[in-house]
């Protein structure tokens, strides 16, 4: 199938006005008078790698909130333990956040551990576990909020920041293992997290939660950092910058929480702009909202950025490039999968914008 004249928003900045050829589920070619059989025409049409998620629970429990399957509370150090084990397909394409033109999602344990086990990227679509996983392990979630002390202080736990921080730093200094399969399923997380083969996904709120993960984590200089949430990350700029972290920021669109932080989306954008990466998610203060909430991020950010492919990059190529699937999905290149989002203008620029299609693996899931 041939897409032709389309405004094609490459992922990685690049915008191409052209053609985009899909073959067999995957992208075959992009370029200009480009011949098939099956020619669509895109004029004015706008087409975007599917959107992704940078990390949030839904799939990990049921839609009347009563399953929660994505917080393993019986211990605050839980390294060896796999989201992906959590994940029920069908609950997650109930959310249908393929309807916001969100095709893959970071599936990540919640924020009531410090080390609460691996993150997976999976697609938004489907009822067969294995068809929609783009890959486990992607991630060790960490967490330094407030929820590790509510959750285990009457448990014989942390109660407050000082006994959280240590607990993480004696987690990540632990060198010696035992036999049994979760002691060598630790050692193996671990190993990959300092030396930096996967990152350390990081629930920080406020700022000293920040400061505090990069003085834990200092020993380390391989370890790959992306803090989530992140509501503070603007006054935390410098050492972000120079801890070379990444950012993944929470929904905001609660007043409650822009109120609290006094967020300089500004700031933010400027950070984006000096090359920190941003991925966005709907995850918000210890609830995953709305599929559309994506978007309310990107129009506070748009606000002071100079270009828009800049979000689109938060959306897209960052956090394929952060959780190590930029060969499979996030950017518009031959060989990758063949998701993307067609749209009657850009809704990075435009409220109105809308949805016409989503496409994963090259099958349509969504029409307007």
């Amino acid at each position: 199938m041939i897409l032709s004249n389309a405004t094609i928003h490459m992922g990685n900045g690049e915008v191409f006005q052209g053609d985009l050829k899909i073959t067999g589920g995957k992208i075959a070619e992009i370029g200009k008078s480009l011949s098939g059989e099956d020619t669509r025409d895109m004029t004015g049409k706008d087409i975007f790698p599917g959107f992704i998620d940078s990390g949030n629970f839904l799939g990990t429990q049921d839609m009347a909130y009563e399953a929660k399957d994505y917080n393993e509370n019986s211990h605050p150090i839980t390294p060896y333990l796999d989201i992906w084990h959590s994940l029920d397909p069908d609950e997650l394409s109930l959310q249908e956040l393929y309807k916001a033109g969100i095709t893959s999602m970071v599936v990540a344990p919640g924020n009531e551990g410090i080390l609460g086990g691996t993150c997976a990227v999976v697609k938004t679509v489907g009822k067969n576990i294995n068809k929609i996983t783009v890959r486990r392990d992607v991630a060790l979630k960490a967490s330094l909020t407030s929820e590790v002390i509510r959750v285990f202080r009457g448990k014989g736990g942390p109660k407050t920041p000082m006994a959280l921080s240590l607990l993480l730093r004696d987690a990540l200094a632990r060198t010696e293992y035992g036999t049994d399969y979760r002691s060598q399923r630790t050692k193996e997380v671990m190993d990959a997290v300092r030396s930096g083969k996967i990152p350390l996904l990081a629930a920080c709120e406020t700022a000293p939660e920040m400061e505090r993960l990069f003085e834990v984590t200092k020993p380390y200089p391989d370890m790959k950092i992306i803090l989530t949430l992140s509501y503070e990350a603007d006054r935390a700029s410098k050492s972000i910058q120079d801890r070379k972290a990444a950012v993944v920021l929470g929904d905001t669109s609660r007043s409650s929480v822009q109120l609290a932080r006094q967020m300089d989306f500004a700031k933010l954008t400027a950070m984006a702009e000096s090359g920190i990466k941003f991925g966005l998610t709907v995850m918000g203060p210890n609830m995953a909202w709305g599929r559309e909430m994506l978007f309310w991020n990107a129009s506070k950010l748009m606000q002071h950025c100079q270009n828009s492919e800049t979000i689109v990059q938060m959306l897209t190529g960052n956090p394929a490039e952060l959780f190590g699937v930029s060969d499979r999905i996030g950017l518009l290149q031959p060989g990758l999968d063949a998701d993307y989002v067609v749209y009657q203008g850009n809704p990075i620029e435009k409220c109105g914008a809308k949805l016409l299609e989503t496409v994963i693996n090259g099958e349509t899931v969504y029409q307007a």
